[in-house]
């Protein structure tokens, strides 16, 4: 039992990161930022698509543990 909701909190939190990964990917392309600011805005991005990696990788150990 314990495993089902772990897997659910991780499969919401994973579609959290891509969410909020695209965000921060696509702020500078919206908005006229400078050069700085952007790359904060890509590191952000490429940090929570690779939280989200990170918990897909979670969630099949988790899975191969049955």
């Amino acid at each position: 039992m314990w495993r089902t909701l772990l897997t659910g909190k991780l499969t919401i939190s994973i579609l959290a990161s891509c969410f909020v990964g695209y965000l921060c990917l696509m702020h500078p392309a919206k908005h006229e930022v400078e050069a700085s600011e952007t790359a904060r805005w890509y590191a952000l991005g490429v940090f929570f698509f690779v939280l989200a990696i990170a918990q897909v990788t979670a969630v099949v150990l988790i899975s191969k543990r049955k």
